[in-house]
């Protein structure tokens, strides 16, 4: 069954795809790790890079909530979604760690 779900982006990753929010379609039940695949897929290595660490985890500095609670207190990538939720895609900006 189709669902929309509306997707927001702020701080570093806004910058990176030049995009601020955006309606998609996705098959309801779909996961959060699924939708940012299909994220990853839509917008490319920028994206890629700001959200998540090699091993395919979220960087330190990146938070995906859903309806304005953190994926980490849900069930993580593998939170369900349904038709008329918000998710946010946050990638905070920290000074580089020195030595």
């Amino acid at each position: 069954m189709e669902a929309r779900v509306h997707v927001s982006y702020l701080g570093l990753v806004r910058n990176v795809i030049g995009c601020r929010e955006e309606e998609l379609e996705i098959i309801s039940g779909t996961t959060i790790g699924e939708l940012l695949a299909t994220l990853a897929e839509r917008h490319g290595d920028p994206f890629r890079q700001s959200v998540f660490k090699g091993g395919g985890g979220l960087r330190s500095t990146a938070l995906v909530c859903v309806n304005d609670c953190d994926i980490a207190q849900l069930q993580g990538f593998e939170t369900r979604l349904a038709s008329g939720e918000k998710v946010s895609v946050v990638v905070g900006v920290y000074p580089p760690e020195g030595g």
